[in-house]
């Protein structure tokens, strides 16, 4: 799979199908249509392109940095995963915001990526104050010599499948529900950091996980999560919240990794989250909340690693 990171980058390719659009977390419904993509590409001897951006046009109107479902390394390596030719990333800016629709169409799409096909979401919309819909996208491949396919959208338990409806489960800590429409567990991943280092003191010690880049922390609350150190895979009990019963100040995401016992700080750990087990409590004392996490990791014991017996 080829990145691009600029338009300048971008030279003449052979004919070509593409689509458009933030791709925030790559859900079910968006893996659907670059399915189809990558799929008349080869049928039809097309380049299957995503035209994508590093960020969200939300954030660079409103100033405001959005929260994320992946990283930006996540993203490319799904759309890898996914069999992409060609993935056009590049910041959404000035210019991205200020360009007409047909401006796009005819100096990017049809110009430099020679496009022949161009497949979008039912409610897709781009170019200066969202003007290129796609009854506007139809009309300019007409007269530009591509065709324009539209994907209805993916509905899953009667929801219809979108990145702000996965990112409400995250926020809810809905978090058993997002695989049916993500496709996989929500994770997060980070460094591990030097903390107060309490947990140690109660027979729990904790990885203080720092996430990277600008991920969705879960609602606050204890978590059954999975935590991938390398290439090995740990069951664990994450605390996400202000660790109430000692006066903590800050939001920390703390994870107490069952049979494990090796000095990770500095190393880099991906934390993927199975199911929200209770709401963040404060404790009358250090020991009532140790018989707490006790019971805490007992449930994630018996239903994740000892399920069989």
């Amino acid at each position: 799979m080829i990145i691009i990171n600029s338009l300048n980058e971008i030279k003449n390719f052979d004919k070509s199908i593409v689509t458009i659009g933030k791709f925030d977390g790559i859900h079910k419904g968006h893996e659907v249509l670059i399915k189809k993509v990558v799929e008349c590409s080869k049928k039809e001897k097309l380049v299957s392109i995503v035209f994508t951006f590093k960020n969200s046009p939300v954030s660079y109107f409103s100033n405001i940095i959005t929260e994320e479902i992946i990283t930006e390394m996540e993203k490319m390596n799904k759309l890898k995963s996914l069999n992409v030719d060609i993935v056009i990333d590049i910041p959404f800016g000035k210019d991205m915001a200020n360009i007409s629709a047909e401006d796009f169409v005819k100096n990017i799409l049809v110009d430099k990526l020679k496009v022949k096909k161009l497949i979008i979401g039912h409610d897709f919309a781009f170019a200066k104050n969202r003007e290129g819909t796609a009854s506007v996208l139809k009309v300019l491949g007409q007269k530009y010599g591509f065709v324009v396919d539209i994907v209805e959208p993916i509905v899953i338990k009667n929801i219809r499948v979108s990145s702000t409806y996965v990112k409400d489960l995250i926020y809810a800590g809905r978090v058993a529900e997002i695989k049916d429409y993500l496709g996989r567990n929500y994770t997060i991943e980070g460094k591990v950091i030097h903390a107060k280092q309490l947990g140690r003191t109660i027979g729990f010690p904790t990885a203080n996980l720092q996430p990277q880049g600008n991920l969705i922390i879960p609602k606050r609350g204890i978590y059954a999560t999975k935590v991938h150190i390398g290439k090995e895979v740990y069951m664990g009990a994450t605390n996400i919240g202000y660790n109430p019963t000692v006066n903590g100040d800050k939001i920390s995401v703390e994870t107490n990794i069952l049979e494990f016992n090796k000095d990770i700080y500095g190393k880099t750990i991906k934390l993927e989250f199975l199911e929200r087990i209770r709401d963040e409590k404060k404790f009358k004392d250090l020991n009532e909340l140790k018989i707490q996490l006790k019971m805490d990791t007992n449930y994630i014991y018996k239903k994740y690693i000892c399920k069989s017996s």
